[in-house]
């Protein structure tokens, strides 16, 4: 049987909503108060994903790496923070200021309210929702976010629905950024379906496609990876020396693309899929539109087995 437990923190950021199925030997835990992110995934005593710890040091990780951060209204980088839509100018605040970007859109780090609570013998429902109200100059457009984590056996499922409030259209894009832990990532083989990635400038923005750099399925060894790639479709796999992943999203080509990255300590990887491009708002590339009272959805669908 499935358990939801919810548990406060001194600091209401490290509030938890735990997951829990003894059974199972299973454990997941989501941040409300940090974009309703999920930091622990745990099955047979294997840690899935590399998360922040419930403290202070937490905090400082997730400024820097964004930990499973739920990304919206864009995932990436938005160059000096503007962009044009439908012949006005915007700008949002700079958040990664080396390199002058915009990063990761406006919700990582915003409190989610619990909406619902499920639970049977067979899975574990939560819906997160975040209301928006258009507070932001750079982007002044309402909405209501609603996020749904299920949890099965060897699976999580997240859906993203989101509903424009307000009486104009806005641009928008979805993107999700877990991190794996991987003890081996030398040895680790990551596997998805591209024909090419995108070139980046110095402030890490695209400025080209080029043919994928490598042959997939790659065998990770020392290779550094920092790229988004242009998806023929939208799935991606890991294969580690102590679990397997698969990853499979809702959207197709042309909104379906594929982050990945390799941090220097080479303990983990994140695999971020996105509907669109980094810099998408100035590109358009995958960029979706979203008009008055209508609703978009996007899935991901993360399967493993240990």
């Amino acid at each position: 049987m499935y358990k939801i437990t919810v548990t406060k923190n001194e600091n209401p950021l490290l509030n938890e909503v735990i997951v829990s199925n003894k059974a199972l030997n299973f454990e997941s835990s989501i941040f409300p108060n940090l974009g309703a992110s999920l930091q622990k995934l745990n099955c047979n005593n294997i840690e899935l994903i590399d998360g922040i710890s419930p403290d202070s040091n937490g905090l400082e990780t997730y400024k820097s790496k964004y930990n499973s951060a739920i990304l919206f209204p864009f995932p990436n980088r938005i160059t000096n923070g503007t962009y044009q839509f439908e012949n006005k100018n915007y700008s949002l605040e700079i958040n990664e200021i080396a390199l002058n970007n915009r990063l990761h859109g406006l919700v990582f780090n915003q409190s989610f309210s619990i909406k619902e609570q499920i639970v049977t013998e067979k899975n574990a429902k939560i819906v997160f929702n975040y209301k928006y109200n258009g507070d932001i100059a750079g982007f002044p457009f309402p909405y209501n976010l609603e996020l749904t984590y299920t949890f099965t056996k060897d699976n999580v499922n997240l859906n993203f629905e989101v509903l424009n409030e307000g009486k104009t259209a806005f641009p928008f894009g979805f993107g999700w950024h877990p991190y794996f832990k991987v003890s081996n990532l030398k040895e680790s083989t990551l596997d998805f379906e591209a024909k090419t990635q995108y070139l980046v400038d110095k402030n890490m923005i695209p400025t080209d496609e080029t043919p994928l750099k490598f042959e997939t399925p790659l065998l990770i060894e020392d290779t550094f990876l920092d790229d988004c790639f242009i998806t023929e479709k939208s799935s991606t796999s890991l294969k580690t020396d102590a679990y397997n992943i698969a990853i499979d999203f809702s959207s197709k080509k042309p909104t379906s693309f594929l982050q990945v990255y390799t941090p220097d300590t080479r303990d983990c990887i994140a695999i971020e899929p996105m509907t669109c491009a980094p810099n998408s708002f100035n590109n358009k590339n995958g960029l979706l539109t979203l008009e008055a009272d209508q609703k978009y959805t996007w899935t991901v669908d993360l399967n493993y087995s240990i």
